[in-house]
């Protein structure tokens, strides 16, 4: 076996519909799945009986729970445009679009997540003051003020 599939955890789905996590040796729900998903640990769910890969509806059933909860992600208008694009000649072009995209907005979210983690590392104050001194300075440049007209203005 190598490496990479060392790595995937293995949950099997009994035929009485429970799922088991053969890493912790104990049944989990599809709440535990998600947050394998949340926190991107790699698994693959399995047929127990006939070893077969069902990791995708499982992915479906979160998502159809998700779905059915108060704040939904996809509005009717989404989710009859994905249904449109099933089994059309743009299909293809549709699924690497949406894997680019929600790849693309992933990626963001880190930056975003890395650079707030920046900003909350230090002091307040001195974050408030920077940004101050940022605004005032982008105002000066904009108003056409050198920095010698600036401290004019100051000191009236």
């Amino acid at each position: 076996m190598s490496d990479e599939e060392q790595a995937i955890r293995i949950i099997k789905k009994y035929p009485n519909r429970r799922l088991y996590d053969t890493e912790s040796s104990c049944y989990i729900t599809l709440t535990e799945v998600r947050e394998l998903v949340v926190s991107e640990i790699p698994f693959k769910v399995v047929e127990q009986k006939t070893n077969e890969d069902i990791t995708r509806s499982i992915l479906l059933q979160i998502i159809l729970e998700q779905e059915s909860e108060t704040n939904p992600l996809f509005s009717n208008d989404n989710l009859q445009r994905f249904i449109r694009y099933y089994g059309s000649a743009p299909q293809q072009g549709f699924t690497e679009f949406i894997g680019q995209s929600l790849q693309f907005f992933h990626d963001q979210q880190l930056e975003f997540g890395k650079a707030f983690e920046g900003i909350t590392s230090q002091n307040p104050m001195s974050v408030w003051a920077d940004m101050t001194r940022k605004n005032m300075d982008t105002w000066s440049q904009m108003m056409g003020l050198s920095g010698s007209d600036k401290q004019k203005d100051d000191t009236k």
